[in-house]
């Protein structure tokens, strides 16, 4: 039963709300600035409707910190620790808004306001990640009942204004830039960083992928190497580096892989044995294929110093490659040869061919030079054939016009 009281020359009414679930005390919801005493008791009865419909939040003295901590806690039991550490990442940046802010006071609009003043100093994937995870915390609220409504629903991510006056670039090497690249990669690259990034190139494999690929992972006899697990070294920690699962289900696959790749791990090998007999105690030999002198696999860091080292040899080449390049890049040449999406997806270990169709609808230059003169030849055909049957028209008119 609401309370009805004046103060001063107003009225305010205080309703019962059950029990808070932060401090498990008494909730009252109170209200005030009321002109006269039936606008407090009226406004008191729709407050106890709505309490009566489960309709009134129970999380109005919840701060934002809280609700994150529950929700992570919860999120962290069923996830891999490479999706946790992602996640806290772009939580950050809702933390340092919202972090002591009670979360029914996190509106639709400063949710918007807040991720629309991202976007001059966030790349669109950034901001994504922010989106996405503050829509996980706000659905578990509501979930919980501690708010009604997600202020993130409905937010449409702005993208990235592009650029005009700059050269297109693009994320993966074309063809003739991917055998460039290799070359120098042979003749200038340091210990297996040609065969390391023929691999990435020629089987589509993620770089933590192939960091975990073992020798008991090789059928020779198939020619085929097995992907079933990936490397997490979020610290760049050769000696802490973990084995985890493959990215979903479908990641884990066989690929098949051209005897040239499989002469390829012949070198490894020798390379390797090498190294072992001559660091024989400080070598801990774990069975990966891609070791640093130690026996460990190397780092993300490494590779990522590595490929650019190498790609600053590469004159006018404006793109900006990375170690995922080279998976968009075997894709690419996927397409060239006029691999089916299912094949690629099969291969590149997609979760689907919708997946494979969203990341790859563009089409490399080397398609282009297939695919277009097909095309206009196609239109030519139309046009030779109704500039026959004009001349045969007029031929046919001036036969007439002798006739008379």
């Amino acid at each position: 039963m609401a309370s009805i009281k004046k103060e001063g020359t107003s009225w305010y009414f205080v309703v019962s709300n059950g029990v808070d679930p932060v401090t498990f005390k008494p909730r009252q919801i109170k209200k005030r600035g009321f002109n006269t005493k039936e606008e407090a008791e009226l406004a008191a009865m729709e407050v106890e409707l709505q309490i009566k419909k489960g309709l009134f939040f129970k999380g109005e003295n919840m701060k934002f910190q809280l609700l994150y901590d529950n929700w992570i806690e919860e999120y962290s039991y069923t996830r891999k620790k490479s999706s946790i550490r992602n996640r806290k990442k772009s939580a950050k940046h809702l933390l340092n808004v919202w972090q002591n802010v009670p979360i029914n006071k996190i509106s639709k609009q400063g949710y918007r306001k807040h991720m629309n003043s991202l976007i001059s100093n966030y790349k669109y994937n950034t901001r994504e990640g922010i989106h996405i995870v503050a829509k996980m915390i706000f659905d578990y609220a509501v979930d919980m009942e501690y708010l009604n409504v997600n202020p993130t629903d409905n937010y449409d991510i702005p993208k990235d204004k592009v650029d005009l006056n700059k050269k297109k670039g693009g994320v993966f090497l074309e063809k003739s830039e991917l055998y460039e690249f290799l070359d120098i990669a042979k003749k200038e690259g340091l210990e297996n960083d040609f065969e390391f990034f023929s691999f990435l190139a020629f089987t589509g494999t993620r770089i933590g992928e192939l960091m975990g690929l073992m020798w008991k992972d090789i059928d020779y006899k198939h020619n085929s190497i097995s992907i079933n697990k990936t490397i997490y070294n979020p610290n760049n920690n050769k000696q802490k580096a973990e084995l985890n699962t493959t990215k979903n289900t479908q990641s884990t696959r066989e690929i098949n892989i051209s005897p040239y790749l499989i002469n390829l791990l012949a070198t490894i090998k020798d390379r390797q044995e090498n190294t072992k007999h001559k660091n024989k105690d400080a070598y801990r030999d774990q069975g990966f294929v891609f070791t640093c002198n130690q026996g460990y696999p190397r780092s993300y860091r490494l590779y990522a110093n590595r490929l650019a080292r190498l790609i600053k040899k590469m004159e006018g080449l404006n793109k900006h490659i990375t170690s995922h390049s080279f998976r968009h890049t075997h894709a690419s040449l996927l397409i060239e040869a006029n691999a089916p999406v299912i094949f690629i997806a099969d291969r590149l270990g997609h979760s689907s061919m919708e997946t494979t169709d969203k990341i790859y609808s563009h089409l490399t230059e080397g398609v282009k030079e297939i695919v277009l003169p097909q095309v206009n030849e196609l239109t030519e055909g139309y046009f030779k054939q109704q500039n026959s049957n004009d001349h045969l028209s007029h031929d046919g008119n001036h036969d007439q016009k002798n006739d008379h």
